[in-house]
């Protein structure tokens, strides 16, 4: 671990939830922050832009996302509205597509694997169509996180990679390795020896490394 999760990051308080169009700045310190939590080799990498993790040498550039389900992402966009506006139609949408949603929470429907896995081809596909871009500004190794705010399926767990391969399979340009960040482990594929690996984080350090990304965010912001 090369990331110090000290007893001031661990009892942080937040007064309010991130603006969602804050949520980017959180998403890149989250993914950057568990990197170091598994391996010492990412410390010198920052937060920039276009790819969103750097090393200074562009020795790797890493690229991260996160995976959200459309009919979700649909779902939090109408509660969103209603909670800004008022505007009931906007909770009867959320109702209408199977959410359960209040005056300041909401429940999402379920999902299954196929929502998953989908989610990520989707996304992994969309991701590829950066490559060449980085390649040209002269970085050697590309890496992928995709970020999951919770705990994947079982099945979506064991078989995301085949995923990623397959999909990789049919395109040009090729990520050197991808990690899937969620709420109990990092799942690391490499492209080139095609092994998969999982690194476990208990759940206390995980809200550690949660709040520590909270923290970091709120300094872009400001």
């Amino acid at each position: 671990m090369s990331i110090e999760l000290s007893d001031e990051i661990r009892n942080s308080r937040f007064a309010s939830p991130l603006r969602a169009e804050d949520m980017k700045y959180y998403t890149e310190h989250f993914a950057l922050a568990v990197l170091r939590y598994c391996f010492d080799e990412y410390d010198s990498l920052t937060v920039c832009d276009a790819p969103d993790l750097q090393a200074e040498d562009r020795s790797i550039g890493i690229e991260v996302t996160e995976i959200a389900i459309n009919n979700n992402m649909a779902i939090v966009g109408d509660c969103l509205h209603y909670w800004k506006t008022g505007d009931k139609r906007y909770r009867e949408k959320a109702e209408q597509r199977g959410a359960t949603p209040g005056d300041s929470y909401y429940i999402l429907p379920s999902v299954d694997s196929d929502d998953e896995l989908s989610a990520i081809e989707r996304i992994f596909t969309k991701k590829l169509r950066k490559l060449s871009s980085y390649r040209k500004k002269g970085f050697r190794r590309l890496g992928l996180v995709m970020v999951m705010d919770a705990l994947p399926i079982p099945v979506t767990e064991m078989y995301w990679s085949d995923v990623v391969r397959d999909v990789q399979a049919e395109s040009a340009e090729k990520y050197d390795i991808v990690f899937f960040a969620y709420s109990s482990a990092l799942s690391v594929y490499d492209c080139h020896s095609g092994k998969t690996e999982f690194y476990d984080i208990n759940s206390a350090d995980m809200d550690a490394l949660q709040r520590y990304a909270r923290r970091r965010a709120e300094e872009c912001i400001k």
